[in-house]
C-alpha cells in the first residue's frame, strides 16, 4: 500500500510539471537560433482559458517569431492542422500548410506552435518556431512560380499586342508587375532569412522588359477600321504597316486610338477600244482620334483595268487600298 501511495503521488506530482518547452535553456538547445526562428509569449489569465485564449498566445509566439524576422502578426492563419496532440494542459500544433502574415506581408511556413496553462500560476504560455531552411525554400519555390506567372504573361501580353488589343495588353502587364512586387518582397525575405539575393538581376531583367513593353503599348498607334460599301479592303492595315504606320490593327473600339470608318464604292466599269476594262471607284473615310474627338473627313479615288471585269474590279480596289492607306497614314502622323 505505501507503494502505491508513493506512486500516485509521483503521478500527480507529474502532472502539475510545465512541458520542458517553457524553459529558456530548453529552447535553445532544441531549436538553436543557427537553424530556427522562435517566439514565446507568457501572460496571466482570469480562470480556465478556452480555446481562443490558447489561440491567442500560440498567435502571440508567432508575433514574436516574426519580429525577429520583420515585423509582428497583425492577421489571422488559415490552419491546417498536420498533427494535434493534447496532454494535459498542453496542446502541440505542427502546421504544414500555414500562411502567416504580419503587418507588412511577410509569409511564415511549416511553423510548430505550442501553447501550456500553468493552474498554479494561473499563466499560459505560448510557443512557436520555425526552421530557417524551410523558410527559405519556400521563399524560393513562392519566387519562381512568381517568375512563371510573369513569363506566362509576357507571353499572352505580346500576343493581345499582335492582335491590337492594346487594353488586354496593358491589363497583362499590370499584372507582371503586381507579380513582381510580390518577388521583390520575397526576395527581402529571402535575403532576410538566408543573406540570398540571387534573385535581384532576374526580378530587375523582368522589371525593364515589363517597362519596354509598356512604353511601346503606349507610344504605339492602334487603328480599328470598319469599313462597309462595295469592298472591305481586307488588305488596308497590313498596306498601313508596309508603308511606315507604326500601328496595329484593333479588334474592338475599346483597344483603338483612332476609330477609321470607311465607306467604299464601285462607281463604274467601261470596255475602251482595245478590250481593255477600266473600272473606277472611290472611298470616303472618317478618322477619329480617340483622345481628342476631332474627325477629319478623307477621301480617295482609284483606277484599274484589265481584259477580265474581275479582274479589273479587283486591281481597282487594290489601288484604292494603296491610295487609302497613304491618306489615313498622313492624317494620323499630322
Amino acid at each position: 500500500m505505501p507503494l502505491l501511495i508513493l506512486f500516485i503521488a509521483s503521478s500527480l506530482f507529474a502532472q502539475s510539471l510545465a512541458p520542458e518547452w517553457v524553459n529558456e535553456s530548453w529552447q535553445a538547445s532544441h531549436y538553436p537560433k543557427s537553424e530556427w526562428y522562435t517566439g514565446f509569449a507568457a501572460y496571466m489569465v482570469n480562470g480556465q482559458p478556452d480555446s481562443e485564449a490558447y489561440q491567442a498566445v500560440e498567435q502571440n509566439a508567432q508575433g514574436k517569431l516574426s519580429e525577429s524576422i520583420i515585423v509582428r502578426v497583425q492577421s489571422t492563419s488559415n490552419l491546417q492542422t498536420a498533427v494535434r496532440q493534447t496532454q494535459k494542459n498542453e496542446t502541440i500544433n505542427k502546421n504544414y500548410d500555414q500562411n502567416i502574415r504580419t503587418a507588412s506581408n511577410a509569409v511564415l511556413t511549416k511553423v510548430e506552435t505550442r501553447s501550456y496553462f500553468d493552474k498554479k500560476s494561473s499563466y499560459i504560455y505560448g510557443f512557436a518556431a520555425v526552421k530557417k531552411k524551410d523558410l527559405a525554400d519556400f521563399y524560393r519555390s513562392g519566387i519562381s512560380s512568381l517568375f512563371s506567372f510573369a513569363e506566362k504573361e509576357f507571353a499572352l501580353a505580346e500576343q493581345q499586342a499582335g492582335l491590337g488589343k492594346k487594353k488586354a495588353a496593358l491589363d497583362k502587364i499590370r499584372a507582371i508587375e503586381d507579380s513582381l512586387k510580390n518577388v521583390a518582397y520575397w526576395s527581402s525575405l529571402l535575403q532576410a532569412v538566408e543573406s540570398d539575393n540571387s534573385y535581384f538581376k532576374h526580378e530587375q531583367d523582368f522589371w525593364q522588359r515589363a517597362g519596354d513593353m509598356k512604353i511601346q503599348l503606349q507610344n504605339g498607334t492602334s487603328v480599328y477600321l470598319d469599313i462597309s460599301g462595295y469592298s472591305d479592303l481586307e488588305a488596308l492595315g497590313a498596306k498601313m504597316q508596309e508603308k511606315g504606320c507604326n500601328c496595329s490593327i484593333a479588334e474592338a473600339k475599346e483597344d483603338a486610338d483612332y476609330w477609321i470608318t470607311i465607306k467604299t464604292k464601285l462607281n463604274n466599269c467601261n470596255k475602251n477600244n482595245n478590250s481593255i476594262i477600266y473600272c473606277y471607284a472611290n472611298a470616303n473615310a472618317t478618322v477619329n482620334n480617340q483622345k481628342y474627338k476631332k474627325p477629319v473627313n478623307i477621301s480617295a479615288e482609284a483606277k484599274g483595268g484589265w481584259v477580265n471585269g474581275d479582274k479589273a474590279i479587283e486591281e481597282t480596289f487594290k489601288e484604292l487600298t494603296n491610295s487609302i492607306a497613304e491618306k489615313i497614314i498622313q492624317t494620323i502622323n499630322q
